[in-house]
């Protein structure tokens, strides 16, 4: 099925008839915009991760800085488990130390509804100042919330300082993954933006192994290190970002073309690359169908509503699934399944050695199968651990107890490998790239909004003296997903190998869900054509 729809001037003959020097000389910049979207088709995954090692280098900065909201949402919920923490700031409960509930729910559902401030303010400031200077103002915060929280005196000072750090957080997880998205070369484009999954997967991991030796320690230090450890990511972060080119696609939205030059000429080792790159963003901004209206109310209208509600929809699935309550009580779920501390924090070690894992088989085979079977594939095994684990959890005995910390354990690789990655690739690609950094603020605010809420519901469903669910907790989460996995069936298309032309042009002509993966495009054949031709005469660099 094609369309016969045209933008602008088309200097490639109906029927695919080949372009002449004359049509050539009056489009070529044009046209060498379009040539350069059908050689990112024809470069295969390892070369392209060959081509351009400094685009890779900036984008590995932005996932660089990821890694700091992962280490904090890991030692959050550790912090509160260690027992040093426990007795300065916790009361005692049936003979032991703990951090009351109203504060673990405060902890975890203000900290969400500070990165809703975050992620906000982000997008506002970023569209209007650029990704760089937010982000470089995001990491000021961070340095400083990581000062309050070292110091505190109190769970109230505590509690302050990380709404402040999560304020930062929010901003980082924005920005990043629009940077990432805008930058990412299409062959790889899944597993480099899916790397925004696995770099918060290596701070977990970083944080399970420091909180399993420090736990036991008698003094502050056992959870001030944890703590102060956020510094050392943050200062190797800032340094790359101070030097970190903007956004190209910031410059060529504001008129600034020599500045877009400069920055993509920092991002391509070929020059021909870097000028046919800046065509390709004005082409895709020009057909973009909120062009320069970049309000949130945009997102709203016309075919960009399609798109936003399938970025919110599958963030959404992130709260449901699960995901705040595992990485904020990960240590607690543990102790009340009858783990002991010590031992709670070894089996957090696992747990993150399989969020890591599961994130990596993620990162290299969802460019080769395409996002939709594999958020798909993730809903369905996501639904069935957790109703096994509800399960496990109904049957007193210790070896159902044991099979229910497996279970619980192993959402971490079923999370990760199916939705934890391709969220933030589905997310990322399929707003226009004008509305990207606001698409991605609703998504990701309804997803803290829904983790605020799960965050203050959670402890009182599974803690003790309340709910005392426990692992019976998997057949309320199992549930939804259940929900989730019919939704990303009917409402998730496929987004592997299409441009951000192509993908415009998709919604724009209203391509149901199934049919994304086959539809050819006039943009397509746009590109096809015209890297025939620019290839003939010399206009464009080997692929």
């Amino acid at each position: 099925m094609e369309t016969n729809s045209s933008h602008g001037k088309n200097p490639v003959k109906a029927g695919g008839e080949s372009v002449h020097h004359a049509e050539l000389g009056v489009d070529s910049k044009e046209l060498r915009g379009r040539a350069i979207q059908q050689q990112e088709h024809n470069r295969g995954y390892l070369e392209t991760l060959r081509k351009d090692p400094w685009l890779l280098f900036w984008i590995g900065v932005m996932l660089w800085t990821l890694i700091v909201r992962g280490f904090e949402n890991q030692s959050s919920g550790s912090v509160i488990s260690i027992p040093d923490f426990k007795e300065r700031f916790g009361s005692l409960q049936h003979g032991e130390y703990f951090i009351e509930t109203k504060w673990q729910s405060a902890l975890s559902g203000g900290s969400n509804a500070a990165s809703i401030v975050g992620s906000w303010a982000a997008s506002y400031f970023a569209d209007k100042y650029g990704t760089k200077p937010v982000t470089l103002a995001a990491a000021a915060i961070n340095i400083a919330s990581v000062a309050i929280e070292f110091c505190t005196t109190s769970i109230g000072m505590f509690f302050g300082g990380k709404m402040l750090n999560f304020v930062a957080i929010g901003a980082f997880l924005n920005l990043c993954t629009a940077y990432v998205a805008d930058l990412s070369p299409l062959a790889i484009r899944s597993s480099v933006i899916g790397f925004c999954n696995l770099s918060q997967c290596i701070g977990p991991f970083i944080s399970a192994i420091m909180s399993y030796y420090t736990s036991q320690w008698e003094n502050a230090w056992s959870w001030k290190s944890l703590i102060c450890a956020q510094w050392g990511f943050a200062a190797i972060a800032l340094i790359g970002q101070i030097l970190m080119p903007e956004s190209p696609v910031y410059f060529v939205r504001r008129g600034k073309l020599p500045e877009a030059r400069k920055a993509l000429s920092r991002l391509y080792s070929d020059p021909n690359d870097a000028e046919g790159h800046l065509e390709r963003i004005k082409l895709t901004l020009e057909e973009a169908e909120s062009q320069q209206n970049a309000s949130y109310a945009e997102c709203f209208r016309g075919t960009n509503l399609r798109r936003t509600l399938i970025a919110i929809m599958v963030f959404q699935s992130e709260p449901m699934s699960g995901l705040g309550f595992v990485s904020n009580y990960g240590a607690l779920m543990y102790q009340y399944l009858g783990i002991g501390d010590r031992q709670s924090f070894l089996i957090q070690i696992g747990a993150q050695i399989l969020s890591i894992s599961g994130a990596i088989i993620s990162f290299l085979i969802s460019d080769l199968i395409g996002r939709r079977p594999m958020y798909l594939g993730g809903c369905i095994g996501l639904t069935m651990l957790l109703f096994c684990m509800g399960i496990a959890g109904s049957i007193d005995t210790s070896a159902a107890t044991r099979a229910a910390v497996g279970f619980y354990t192993m959402y971490n690789f079923f999370y990760n490998a199916g939705v934890g990655s391709n969220v933030y690739t589905i997310a990322g690609e399929v707003p226009t790239s004008i509305l990207r950094t606001k698409t991605l603020a609703i998504a990701l605010s309804l997803s803290a909004a829904i983790n605020t809420m799960w965050s203050f519901i959670a402890p009182y469903m599974f803690n003790p003296g309340y709910g005392n669910l426990k692992a019976k907790i998997g057949f309320v989460y199992g549930a939804f997903m259940l929900i989730f996995a019919v939704m990303a069936w009917f409402f998730v298309p496929e987004t592997r190998l299409r441009t951000y032309e192509e993908l415009d042009e998709l919604f724009m002509n209203q391509v149901a869900t199934r049919e994304f993966r086959h539809y050819v495009t006039v943009a397509e054949r746009r590109a096809t054509e015209a890297f025939t031709a620019t290839e003939k005469l010399g206009e464009i660099g080997h692929a």
